[in-house]
């Protein structure tokens, strides 16, 4: 869909093409870009986004271990005694940092490791989280979150749900697995964007409202709260440890009843 309204807009787009070279003229400015397909595209200027390639020389001629960042475990602490690192250079448990929400969490992390050196019970770990990433693509909003990529393997325990609405050019896909939300992809419409990003981070199970989960907060909210509520409302015997329910409440399901007859729902 994004590809397809670009085209609209006449902005070309290419995936899957690898770059060979910058083609340039004999007074040094820039002509275009060749593919390895053999094809060069013609370009007057060219940007390029490489992504983030840690710098370790310095660690590992200090007998710090390195691989592909400067290995730290959950508390930013590397191999060496009193030898701390943080922010994009590092690796924890084989993954790389890009993003300013990981970094600030490693600041958290070090600046309660260095200040309670006392009260190591008090050093909050470093957790990893899947990433939300949105982006306006020339006025288009994008929006993923969390596991959107599996391989064959993976594939037959995943459940995808669906909902595209033609007429606005919307596209939610959805990702569970063992009635958990794993990955979202958001197209047109991203408002929801941070409510899925919390499910799939807090590993809710959504089983009492996945029929109704693709339509989004407005329509899950309450059953949440509901949930909330019943566990609330159960007592635990301290004899028994047994559980009863103090205020049992009948369950609800939200019915999607009323949906424009453009939208589809898979």
């Amino acid at each position: 869909m994004l590809q397809q309204e670009l085209a609209r807009r006449e902005v070309g787009l290419e995936v899957s093409a690898m770059t060979t070279g910058i083609e340039v003229n004999a007074s040094n400015e820039v002509t275009g870009l060749s593919l390895k397909d053999g094809r060069t595209l013609p370009a007057d200027f060219i940007v390029m986004a490489v992504g983030i390639i840690p710098n370790t020389q310095l660690a590992e001629d200090s007998g710090i271990e390195v691989n592909r960042g400067i290995v730290v475990d959950e508390y930013m602490h590397s191999n060496c005694q009193n030898v701390y690192a943080i922010g994009e250079c590092i690796e924890i448990n084989e993954e790389l940092f890009g993003m300013v929400s990981s970094v600030n969490k490693h600041v958290d992390t070090l600046v309660a490791v260095l200040t309670q050196q006392a009260s190591k019970s008090k050093w909050p770990p470093f957790v990893s989280t899947p990433l939300s990433l949105k982006l306006k693509v020339s006025g288009i909003a994008v929006c993923s979150s969390g596991k959107i990529e599996f391989d064959e393997s993976e594939l037959a325990s995943i459940e995808q749900i669906i909902y595209r609405q033609v007429n606005s050019d919307q596209y939610h896909c959805l990702y569970l697995k063992d009635n958990r939300l794993i990955g979202a992809v958001l197209y047109g419409e991203t408002s929801d964007g941070n409510f899925y990003s919390q499910l799939i981070n807090e590993q809710t199970d959504v089983s009492e409202f996945k029929d109704a989960l693709i339509f989004g907060a407005a329509y899950c909210q309450s059953l949440l709260d509901q949930q909330v509520e019943d566990k609330e409302s159960i007592a635990v015997d301290p004899v028994t440890n047994s559980a009863t329910a103090l205020n049992e409440k009948p369950k609800s399901v939200i019915k999607a009843d009323n949906q424009p007859n453009d939208d589809e729902v898979a």
